[in-house]
């Protein structure tokens, strides 16, 4: 998720859950639900540097307990009169940094949950990289109260209560609606794509993918013996899924020098961390150029900080060289 989305969702966190807290807390508490994306500046290092570092260790459980321990001392910091205890602080903190991972690991992206023991990505594949619903839900939860704030006060209405609390209570409610109602779509667009027969081939695996603006189109991937397919699944009363109308990809023929690249660390790596993985192979004047990159990425239309391998393999079939690439800077498609 985007760390205005992260910013957001801490603000109204805060407003709905500790009104009256004074504002180190508020402060601490965006701190908490936006610091764990800090990996961001791994980018500045190169792709390698961002796959190691994107939503690994600052995205894990352990990751996320130094971030609340970091957020509890900066608030300490803060408060001037340390009227803050840390105990006080730590739920506030807590609720950011834990809801900041939560979405990141409702999406596609995945997060090394688990990190340092296992190198696992977990993704439910649940909500896109940015979503504008949430994004909607959010601000209207932050300014649709002080609308009616400023309305009550010109009447002569008495306002009671914390400033703003009900509106940020309902937006959250509102949002964890939101997010159970794309788990459902989610399951029933891979419950249309994993019965089909696809040219002919059974599905041996499925992934659906969301969409940032329409909540009843997903976009999915299937995987069969011989072929990765790409197609637009439509969800809800009727709309109509033709499996003999995908997009479907052959997958490489076996040779040497596709043979050469499972052994590489590299490939072992990258194909571990991403869903779907397609090799394309080019012959060129001094041997061969593999390029390996997640279908996820296709169907998502992503490009912006996304990751491919590229292998390049000598007449000899060696590998000459092995690095992780932006995908915007591969030619071979």
């Amino acid at each position: 998720m985007d760390i205005a989305t992260h910013a957001l969702a801490s603000y109204v966190i805060a407003r709905g859950f500790f009104p009256r807290r004074r504002w180190p807390v508020m402060v601490g508490m965006l701190f908490a639900g936006t610091v764990a994306d800090v990996d961001l500046v791994s980018a500045l290092f190169g792709p390698s540097a961002y796959f190691a570092w994107r939503r690994t260790y600052t995205h894990s459980l352990l990751g996320t307990v130094v971030v609340i321990l970091l957020a509890v001392l900066f608030t300490r910091a803060l408060a001037r009169k340390n009227t803050e205890q840390p105990v006080t602080l730590f739920w506030p903190m807590f609720l950011a940094a834990g809801v900041h991972v939560l979405l990141d690991l409702l999406q596609s992206e995945g997060v090394m949950l688990l990190w340092p023991f296992r190198a696992t990505r977990f993704a439910a594949n649940w909500l896109p990289t940015i979503d504008l619903w949430i994004l909607v839900l959010l601000i209207g939860g932050i300014l649709l109260p002080e609308l009616f704030r400023l309305v009550t006060s010109e009447i002569g209405a008495k306002n009671e209560g914390p400033r703003g609390r009900n509106g940020a209570i309902v937006a959250l409610v509102l949002l964890v609606f939101y997010v159970g109602g794309r788990a459902v779509l989610h399951s029933s667009s891979n419950a249309l794509l994993e019965p089909r027969s696809y040219h002919g081939e059974s599905a041996r695996l499925v992934g659906s993918y969301p969409d940032s603006f329409s909540l009843v189109t997903w976009h999915g991937v299937v995987e069969t013996a011989s072929l990765i397919c790409q197609a637009e699944v439509p969800v809800g009363l009727g709309r109509v899924f033709d499996p003999e109308s995908v997009d479907c990809h052959h997958k490489p023929e076996p040779s040497a020098e596709l043979d050469a690249i499972p052994k590489t660390r590299l490939a072992q790596r990258y194909i571990s961390g991403v869903p779907f993985p397609r090799a394309v192979v080019e012959k060129t004047q001094t041997g061969y150029e593999i390029v390996i990159r997640s279908m996820r990425d296709v169907v998502e239309g992503e490009t912006y900080h996304r990751l491919a391998a590229r292998f390049l393999v000598n007449p000899d079939f060696s590998v000459s060289s092995q690095e992780l690439v932006w995908i915007s800077d591969v030619h071979v498609r």
